[in-house]
């Protein structure tokens, strides 16, 4: 343990004398042209020095996730597109495929993304009252009619919701007729409530529109191409996959997505999904801080059901579910992290993970260490 202090440290004087600025946000997505690999048949693994990255400081962040989440099921940190650490815990094995809980409304985001990538939704600003009116009770508030695929997707659609109790009334997020009855708290697109129901609701419209679930959606246009395949997606009542949750993957098929957009959402040489979105999406676009409890539940801002996060002052951003769910991305150190706790329990909180502070305080400046430190990209093994 003394070794492990030592090393931090010696990082932190490091990191504080070279200053690394975090303008290279860009260097990863230009990286992407040059990859040696993609890992669509499967990762490739590499000894972390190979990639700059010290080893002890990856022992020291698994003696960590033992102590602080010792819950948790998996790690898998991928740096320079190789695997360079990988530690599965408590039985969990990768044919295990667990509930990703809030995970599922970043992959929401990818099917957003699509839809508006091929027309099927033509903007943003375009209205529940234009695109369900159908399905908007007739005791709706009046101002149901006026949210926006962009306010769904910021949580700003002003219903009086406390995001600390997602997961123990799913019925009112899950249920169409009772999502859209629920009262407003405030005018759309004025105030930020984390709100599985937002998610939810932009699934149900992307099913509407392309009648289809929005797994069949996605599937040849994501899950094919990056080698995933077919994931379990619970169906609520209404026939609709869950877009707040319910999405099932193992954490090598969660970095794939953390990968393509580290990766500006280009994959194997091709524009999977629009580089622009995804910037849209992992810039800062709601404070993060609930209305009603003035808390802040997911570590940061709010882009476009992505957390934004700027560690050491490298820009950052996740998508985090309950439990100790995660995907985590600096794109400016070529770095992904994933998570899983597959025994992650509704009505149990009190039994979360919280591996972000050993991401951040130990994998990432590990990470912009190995910036300075030149390392080469490694001969690897697979998979």
């Amino acid at each position: 343990m003394f070794a492990h202090v030592l090393r931090f440290v010696a990082l932190t004087a490091l990191l504080t004398i070279s200053a690394i600025p975090a303008v290279n946000v860009g260097l990863a997505q230009e990286a992407s042209a040059t990859r040696d690999y993609w890992p669509t048949a499967g990762w490739k693994t590499a000894p972390p020095e190979q990639h700059g990255i010290d080893p002890g400081m990856l022992d020291w962040a698994d003696e960590r996730l033992r102590a602080e989440a010792p819950l948790l099921s998996s790690i898998v940190v991928v740096k320079d597109g190789y695997i360079v650490f990988e530690r599965n815990y408590n039985g969990y094995s990768l044919d295990q495929r667990p509930h990703t809980w809030s995970v599922s409304k970043s992959v929401t985001n990818i099917a957003v993304g699509f839809a508006l990538q091929e027309g099927v939704i033509a903007s943003l600003d375009q209205t529940l009252g234009e695109l369900i009116p159908y399905r908007i009770p007739a005791d709706a508030d009046p101002r149901v009619w006026n949210v926006t695929i962009e306010q769904l997707l910021t949580m700003t659609g002003g219903w009086a919701w406390d995001g600390r109790i997602n997961f123990s009334r799913t019925h009112e997020t899950d249920d169409i007729d009772a999502m859209l009855r629920r009262p407003m708290q405030c005018d759309p697109g004025t105030c930020f409530e984390y709100d599985s129901g937002c998610s939810n609701l932009l699934a149900f419209v992307v099913e509407e529109l392309t009648g289809q679930t929005m797994a069949d959606y996605l599937q040849p246009r994501l899950f094919d191409p990056l080698g995933i395949a077919k994931p379990y997606w619970v169906v609520t009542e209404d026939d609709t996959n869950r877009g707040g949750g319910g999405l099932h993957l193992n954490t090598r098929e969660m970095a794939k997505i953390g990968f393509l957009y580290l990766n500006g959402g280009r994959w194997e040489g091709r524009q999977i999904i629009s580089q622009e979105w995804v910037d849209r999406s992992t810039e800062v676009q709601s404070s993060g801080v609930g209305y009603l409890s003035g808390v802040n539940i997911g570590h940061g801002s709010y882009g476009y059901h992505w957390w934004i996060q700027e560690p050491a002052g490298w820009p950052a951003f996740s998508a985090q579910g309950y439990g100790g769910q995660l995907i985590y991305v600096v794109p400016g150190l070529d770095l992904v992290v994933t998570t899983l706790f597959a025994g992650a329990d509704p009505v149990a909180p009190e039994q979360q993970q919280r591996p972000i502070p050993v991401i951040e305080e130990v994998i990432v400046p590990a990470a912009i260490a190995s910036q300075s430190s030149g390392g080469e990209p490694a001969a690897a093994t697979c998979c």
